[in-house]
Parts: structure tokens; C-alpha cells; sequence
């Protein structure tokens, strides 16, 4: 069975910015998605993320052009942050609302895994939480 991922900002910024040593095993995470090794999944809030990092870091143009690839990207889902998602993570006690929003919309979603390298800002989750070293291994 093809495992449903949600795929964590910081995955999708060190591919966008090409951040060192990191972008390796994300680059391979992406690639990984584009062959259909699982399915993937972020929400508006990631892409929000993104945007606004990229810009910061690149530029606006550059910024929009990484929004225009992540939401043509036909093997990337995005997943709902309704009322529901909010209130869950609100009352999660999550230090981080960020991180209990993206924990409570891949619960939702019912997904298998949410990839990040910040494990330890997840450590609550309810869902699976692998670096993209383990997700890698987990696809072999």
C-alpha cells in the first residue's frame, strides 16, 4: 500500500532553498514523490510558509515561482484547515499551534506519516513522524 505523507515546510525549504547538508535527503524525498512512492500532502499553511521564506531568502519573484510549482505539482494534495483543525490543535496543549495544526489536519486526513526534519517539535503527534532519512527507508 502506497503511503499517504504529509510533507513538513521544512522539507520543501531545504529543496526551494537548497539548504546544506539537509537538501540531499529531501531532494530525495521530492523525487521519491515525483516517481509515486507515496502520496503526498501539505496544507495552505505550508505553502503560506513557504511563500513567505522563500522571499524573504530569494526574492518575490523567485518565491511565486516555487508556489507555482508546489501547486502544479500533481502528486501534492492539499489538505483542508477547517474549523475543526484549528480547535483540535488549540486544545492539543501543543506548545507550537504551527506544528498542532499540521499534526491535527494529517489526523483528519487520516495520513501515515507526516516527514520533517524537526522530530522533536512532533513528538506529541498522533501521527507518525519520520526524518526523510527514515521515510526513505521506510519506501525501500
Amino acid at each position: 500500500m502506497t503511503p499517504n505523507v504529509l510533507i513538513d515546510t521544512d522539507v520543501i525549504l531545504d529543496v526551494f532553498l537548497d539548504r546544506e547538508p539537509h537538501n540531499k535527503f529531501s531532494k530525495a524525498v521530492m523525487v521519491s514523490l515525483g516517481r509515486k512512492r507515496f502520496h503526498g500532502h501539505i496544507t495552505a499553511t505550508i505553502v503560506v510558509n513557504v511563500f513567505y521564506h522563500v522571499r524573504k531568502h530569494l526574492g518575490k519573484d523567485t518565491a511565486i515561482q516555487c508556489v507555482r510549482d508546489l501547486l502544479n505539482t500533481k502528486e501534492i494534495e492539499i489538505q483542508a484547515i477547517d474549523k475543526i483543525v484549528l480547535v483540535s490543535a488549540f486544545d492539543s496543549g501543543m506548545p507550537d499551534f504551527e506544528d498542532a495544526v499540521q499534526i491535527m489536519a494529517a489526523e483528519v486526513a487520516g495520513l501515515d506519516f507526516i516527514v520533517t526534519r524537526n522530530k522533536r517539535d512532533f513528538r506529541a503527534s498522533s501521527v507518525s513522524v519520520k526524518s526523510p532519512e527514515e521515510l526513505l527507508k521506510e519506501l525501500k
